[in-house]
């Protein structure tokens, strides 16, 4: 981060700590609670916005070596995501191009090539067709041919993208970006491992695990043992970069900054930053590394929820491991306090108790990251209806 941009951030910073009755907004705001259950406004945001825009799908280190993959399903097409003997990273459709089976059933591991369990059609890192038994039958193929579908994908800040349609350079994950590129570019993520990977299914509407990185207001009540005893209450704020989002999130250590000379202040040591990448990721940076979160919709009321720590490479290992599992413990355990609450939420909109929510003007960020999904859904019909769908991203 740019030195005058941390320092402005500090100041800001303090201004919420003299005043913690600083709004982020002068009003309070509605949003109906059908767009957390709506079956119609889940098929919109996933054709809509899901489809239409890059996904970060893994952690360079997930990949670290020619041979390494990972799998997984994506909005109904099974992905391989592997790294191959020149070093460059591919998405693949996991479908042999015989009759349509898993060419690797595993979710992660090391291949010199892959193979359909089916009928053992053999498959090389970069997706090329290499072998196939009793090939005399099917004259019509040639190795080389009839090779499995690659999605477009740019490997780029420490991560594995799926891109759109079109849409295979960096300059196209750049324009996604926008000015929040400097932003991410700046954390050096490929400079991180993945540590302590945990991945579950809950009955939650996807976006209440981003919105509840976008508030520190129920950090009092709902974390009071875990989280609440190191942050500071009613000092959040936020900047918006186009549809991305960076909030702020002071410690209670910000109260003695003003003991330290202004040129030796740094923001990670009395804040947290996260950064919201649109629409459902999260890279929160706590001083020495990252947690990073996905959101990922598997229906109108089913979330698929990923919690990964990015730490400094071999230190999981090393010296300071205990260290980094006591801390995987505490920053997992405020999460899946989170995810308690998320799920009560969604339990209590299907009792039809409350039309809209109410998000106060400390919770501005929350109606800022849905009017920005409201841009991408409304088309040419009324207003507040979602858009026409759009065309999924091809492979």
């Amino acid at each position: 981060m740019d030195r005058t941009e941390e320092l402005r951030l500090l100041d800001r910073a303090l201004e919420h700590l003299r005043n913690k009755r600083k709004q982020l907004t002068e009003n309070d705001t509605r949003v109906g609670v059908e767009r957390y259950r709506s079956p119609d406004w889940y098929r919109a945001e996933i054709e809509r916005v899901f489809t239409r825009l890059p996904s970060m799908l893994v952690h360079t280190s997930e990949i670290p070596e020619p041979g390494s993959f990972v799998t997984f399903e994506h909005f109904g097409r099974p992905l391989i995501v592997t790294r191959g003997h020149d070093g460059t990273a591919r998405v693949l459709l996991n479908a042999c191009r015989h009759r349509g089976a898993r060419v690797e059933p595993d979710p992660s591991g090391q291949r010199r090539h892959f193979t359909c369990g089916y009928h053992a059609w053999r498959y090389e890192l970069d997706g090329t067709l290499s072998a196939i038994p009793s090939a005399h039958c099917f004259p019509g193929v040639e190795p080389g041919t009839r090779n499995l579908r690659e999605c477009p994908s740019v490997e780029a800040y420490g991560f594995v993208w799926l891109m759109p349609e079109g849409r295979s350079e960096l300059k196209d994950l750049d324009e996604f970006l926008g000015d929040f590129r400097r932003d991410i570019e700046d954390l050096n993520l490929a400079d991180f491992d993945v540590y302590g990977a945990e991945s579950h299914e809950w009955d939650i509407n996807w976006k209440l695990v981003v919105e509840g990185t976008l508030e520190g207001y129920h950090f009092p009540f709902l974390h009071t043992k875990s989280a609440n005893p190191l942050f500071e209450p009613n000092t959040f704020f936020f900047d918006s970069f186009g549809p991305h989002l960076r909030s702020i999130l002071p410690k209670r250590s910000i109260n003695f900054i003003t003991e330290t000379e202004r040129d030796e202040r740094r923001l990670l040591s009395v804040a947290n930053v996260i950064h919201t990448v649109f629409p459902n990721e999260t890279v929160l940076h706590q001083s020495d590394h990252f947690l990073w979160i996905t959101s990922h919709p598997l229906g109108p009321t089913r979330t698929l929820v990923k919690l990964r720590l990015l730490v400094p490479p071999g230190s999981a290992t090393g010296e300071d491991a205990e260290r980094w599992e006591d801390n995987r413990k505490l920053t997992y355990q405020v999460q899946y306090e989170d995810l308690e609450i998320y799920r009560e939420i969604q339990r209590g909109l299907a009792s039809g108790a409350n039309e809209e929510h109410c998000f106060g003007t400390q919770e501005f960020a929350l109606r800022t990251y849905n009017d920005t999904i409201e841009r991408y859904l409304l088309g040419p019909g009324e207003p507040g209806a979602p858009g026409e769908p759009g065309e999924p991203p091809g492979c």
